[in-house]
């Protein structure tokens, strides 16, 4: 699961990291405390008029609400999708197949029990993570403009992080980019699985430790607790 995360890097940092051809309007700038609804910038790769594919860096409402859903978002939480099924799943097929994308992140929190109390852990890279994710164009009448909205995949944890959680992100490898932004590739199940075989490693070499409660926003919120 990932339910709060921290993205330290600029746009024109992310723009070298990931080779970004286009950069979209209103992309919000850092923050250390990224949640559900929040707006994120997210990578996609689409192919334009003239048949050249483009990777681009938008900003996307992180829920991922389908392009069928009319009226108001669902009740239900769509900031997470489980990968194990995610081909099969209602909400998340069409996106599967050719509107998948990667969430940049500097790290991601999760919550851990010890003595009774919920303790803040920050799990992280020393470089630019990349989270699998998946997006889908939506708005709320025929009348409103559309928005772009995202969510991030989930696997069955990694040993290395099991004492933290049963579920991690999956952060893939940069090599691994071009085939999962692909959207001239046609996503199956088959697709998904790969991609979390190739994130393995990735989650396997992260490190994490305690944080102070995640409270307002700064560089402060992923400073090792004392």
């Amino acid at each position: 699961m990932c339910g709060g995360y921290a993205l330290a890097e600029p746009t024109e940092v992310l723009e070298d990291v990931f080779n970004v051809d286009l950069v979209g309007e209103n992309l919000p700038g850092p923050s250390w405390n990224i949640r559900p609804t929040n707006q994120v910038p997210i990578v996609v790769d689409t192919v334009d008029a003239s048949g050249d594919q483009r990777r681009r860096l938008e900003s996307a409402r992180w829920s991922l609400i389908p392009s069928w859903v009319k009226g108001e978002p669902p009740k239900f939480s769509t900031f997470n999708a489980r990968s194990e099924d995610a081909a099969s799943k209602p909400s998340w097929r069409d996106a599967v197949k050719s509107k998948r994308c990667v969430v940049p992140a500097s790290g991601y929190y999760e919550w851990v029990v010890e003595d009774g109390v919920k303790v803040p852990h920050y799990i992280h890279s020393s470089e630019t993570l990349a989270f699998a994710g998946l997006y889908s164009w939506w708005r709320t009448a025929e009348s409103d403009p559309w928005m772009l909205t995202a969510t991030i995949l989930t696997m069955p944890t990694v040993p290395e992080l099991a004492a933290i959680h049963d579920r991690n992100p999956v952060p893939l490898p940069q090599e691994f980019w071009a085939t999962w932004l692909d959207p001239q590739e046609v996503g199956t199940q088959q697709l998904v699985d790969l991609a979390v075989a190739q994130a393995r490693p990735v989650a396997s070499g992260l490190s994490e430790y305690r944080v102070n409660p995640i409270k307002g926003n700064g560089p402060d919120l992923i400073v090792r607790a004392t």
